[in-house]
This record gives structure tokens, C-alpha cells and sequence, in this order.
């Protein structure tokens, strides 16, 4: 039991990175370039090689089957931010953007799919995901985060800064050299097999094509094929709150 309510839904699934000794509480959700902030966190805290041998370099495993199982971890973070001991951070990433990934996510993850009364070989258009989304309503808030909005209610009450995916590495440097942390090698942490964007390269009109995982060949459409009056308003409409709170313009897709 959480000794403030506010914080339950901050801190689970998505339990925010924390260490004693390290100046920063780093918030993240995912589709949000969140294996990478991982990375840096963990490298920042000379824990790198330790998830090489406990977990085969799977960063997230590492982190919610070790790193976060420490005693007094969840204790010790919940103290931290009611006392506002460390300054706070969140990484963040344009809702249009992010919608493609969560949407491509979804046609390539039988778990996700079904949620949507589909599968992987039935396929699934981005204009009906986004419908679909949009009827959940207030709902959506419980959907997996992997598809829903990165806003958590209240979050802006421990969160006060915030880290743009679109600009991580020139803010990254900026974070180091203001509490005087490592240089980092963002080339080597930012690499992912869960990064598709040197794959988007197909341009078109995809709003409407019924997508499955074997439609692409590993050649995927651009983030902007994905985009017409419709399918940008729906986003807008969809995720308002990540672009009012992040200050994120819905009216340009980049």
C-alpha cells in the first residue's frame, strides 16, 4: 500500500529509474524511445556489463526482474519524489510519431492484435486502430501503454522536466554536462532491434491498407504515408493530452 494514492499508477508497470547516488528520477513509457534512456541510466551507473550477464542484455528484463526487486527500492523512490529530493525527468515523443510505432507494434504482436478482433494474418488497417482507440474514451487510460496516451494523470505534480525523443542525444549531452555524469556513447545505447525507423523508407498512401507483419519484407511506409486529414485528426483527438501537456504542435506532423 502506497503511503500517498498519487503515486501507485506513476510507479507500476512503468516503474521510474532510480538510484541513491544518481541526481535524477527518470520517468518513461514505452514506445517512447524508452530502451535507450534505460541504457543510459544503467550505463550512468556502471551497471551495463552487470545486465550482459544477468540478462543476455535485455535491458528490460534486467530492470523489472533485478534492478527495481532491490529492497526498499520502490520505498526509497516513493520517498524521493514526495520529498522532491532529485530532480525529475520524463522522456517523451511526438504523439504522431509515436501512433505509427504503437501501430506497427500492434500488426507485428499477436497479443496486441487480438485486442483490436484481429490477428496477425487477418491484419489491421492504421485508420481502424486509431477508431478503435478513440471509442475506448476516458478508457484508454487502462489500455496497455504501449498503445495508450504516455500522459499519467497527476504525473506533472513529480515531473518537471522532460526529455524530447526528437532531440534526446543534443539534451542527453546537456543533462551530463549539467550534473557533471559520464559522456556517453549515444551511437552504441541507442541501438535496438525494436527500432524501425531506418526500415521506414515505402512512400504512399497506407492509411487505409490492411497491414499484417508479412506485408513489409522489413521495408516499412514513412511515418507521413500514414497520414491523411483523417488519420491526423484522430490523433490529435486520441492523444490531446500528451500534446497539450509536452507542448507538442497538432498541427504538423514533425
Amino acid at each position: 500500500m502506497f503511503e500517498d494514492e498519487r503515486l501507485e499508477h506513476l510507479i507500476f508497470p512503468y516503474t521510474p529509474l532510480y538510484k541513491k547516488d544518481f541526481p535524477l528520477i527518470l520517468f518513461w513509457i514505452p514506445k517512447s524511445g524508452c530502451t535507450t534512456l534505460n541504457r543510459w541510466f544503467f550505463f550512468q551507473n556502471g551497471l551495463l556489463e552487470d545486465v550482459g550477464q544477468q540478462s543476455e542484455g535485455e535491458v528490460h528484463h534486467y530492470r523489472n526482474t533485478i534492478y527495481t526487486q532491490q529492497p526498499d527500492y520502490t520505498k526509497d523512490l516513493s520517498e524521493h519524489l514526495l520529498e522532491s529530493k532529485k530532480d525529475a525527468y520524463k522522456l517523451v515523443r511526438n504523439p504522431f510519431r509515436r501512433a505509427v510505432s504503437s501501430f506497427l507494434e500492434t500488426i507485428c504482436s499477436p497479443n496486441f492484435i487480438c485486442l483490436f478482433d484481429r490477428d496477425i494474418d487477418t491484419g489491421l488497417s492504421f485508420t481502424e486502430f486509431l477508431y478503435q482507440l478513440r471509442d475506448l474514451g476516458s478508457e484508454i487510460d487502462s489500455i496497455d501503454r504501449h498503445l495508450g496516451p504516455q500522459y499519467l494523470e497527476g504525473e506533472e505534480e513529480f515531473v518537471n522536466n522532460y526529455i524530447y525523443l526528437e532531440q534526446f542525444n543534443a539534451q542527453i549531452r546537456e543533462i551530463e554536462n549539467k550534473y557533471r555524469l559520464l559522456k556517453s556513447p549515444l551511437s552504441q545505447l541507442s541501438k535496438s532491434p525494436h527500432h524501425l525507423s531506418a526500415l521506414m523508407l515505402k512512400k504512399g498512401k497506407f492509411a487505409d491498407a490492411v497491414l499484417t507483419m508479412s506485408s513489409f519484407d522489413w521495408v516499412f511506409p514513412t511515418y507521413e504515408s500514414f497520414y491523411n486529414k483523417e488519420t491526423k485528426e484522430l490523433v490529435q483527438d486520441i492523444f490531446a493530452k500528451d500534446f497539450d501537456m509536452y507542448g507538442f504542435d497538432p498541427n504538423h506532423l514533425k
